[in-house]
């Protein structure tokens, strides 16, 4: 018996001191390091910040209210983020991390492999679930409109060196609804419906490969690109598309778009083409 003490004695001793061991390893500095760099270069507005900062078992770290600041605007604010190690990586220089996270009433779950015990290369792959636009801020901080809907999608990120930095992005959104301030064509609801995106974004720039929604009152597709600048609202806009009326929207359509305006036998055909210039501040839209 006092043998199986001994035995157990020493199994206790060896889980606490890896416990210690894991703690020690785990990169939190380079995690720090990695984002205190990363929003300095991408923004020197850009600012993060967390309530709380707590150690986890299995071996982790738990944060709470961490939230993204742009010069004082919040633009996004994750409740809960854990982040827990891969034990088999910890003692080597390229070490991986999974992560869990509550946004916006919804989920992100992936995984980091970090490089370099400064960070000096991460790549990042991520699904996200059931996401609610209207709980985004950057997206409330638009005063032009409010935009209701679920986001779902999955990103995957590698930073490279400089102008090799790549984002991919998947993404579906459904019951989508925007309601307008000012009066477009006599409408303020606009019913989108279902949106399937495939973007592709480095540091200067961001391709919208493809982007089809359809809802109960059009369907279309946009496409283009947006050339990212500081601030954001500066960033240029250069896309265009093509968008359906279906009969509902049609119908209101005639009231308000004046005789001639649009060859009403082909509008729910062919449809409408459409140009978006400008900035996202003062986009310009043209048809043709």
């Amino acid at each position: 018996m006092a043998h199986m003490k001994t035995i157990f004695a020493y199994l206790v001793y060896a889980a606490a001191i890896t416990v210690v061991l894991l703690y020690l390893q785990f990169p939190a500095d380079a995690l720090k390091s990695y984002v205190d760099h990363r929003l300095a270069s991408a923004d020197p507005s850009l600012t993060l910040a967390t309530e709380t900062i707590r150690p986890a078992i299995p071996p982790g770290l738990t944060m709470t209210g961490v939230a993204l600041y742009q010069e004082g605007t919040r633009l996004v604010l994750f409740d809960k983020l854990r982040i827990v190690p891969n034990l088999r990586t910890l003692l080597k220089s390229n070490k991986k991390v999974n992560f869990t996270a509550r946004v916006a009433e919804g989920s992100i779950a992936g995984w980091a492999i970090i490089e370099g015990n400064r960070a000096e290369h991460l790549q990042v792959e991520a699904d996200l679930s059931d996401i609610q636009l209207e709980g985004i801020d950057l997206i409330k901080a638009d005063t032009r409109f409010t935009v209701t809907g679920i986001l779902t999608g999955h990103v995957n990120h590698d930073d490279g060196s400089g102008a090799a930095e790549t984002t991919n992005a998947t993404m579906g959104l459904s019951d989508v609804q925007i309601t307008l301030q000012d009066e477009f064509f006599g409408m303020r609801d606009i019913v989108v419906g279902k949106v399937d995106a495939t973007l592709a974004a480095n540091r200067k720039s961001l391709r919208i490969k493809s982007l089809d929604f359809d809802g109960p009152m059009a369907q279309g597709k946009i496409g283009g690109s947006i050339d990212l600048r500081q601030p954001l609202g500066q960033s240029r806009l250069n896309l265009s598309g093509n968008a359906k009326p279906k009969p509902a929207l049609f119908a209101r359509l005639q009231d308000t778009i004046p005789a001639g305006f649009f060859d009403a036998r082909t509008l729910g055909t062919i449809g409408i083409n459409f140009a978006i210039r400008g900035s996202i501040e003062n986009p310009q839209a043209s048809m043709r």
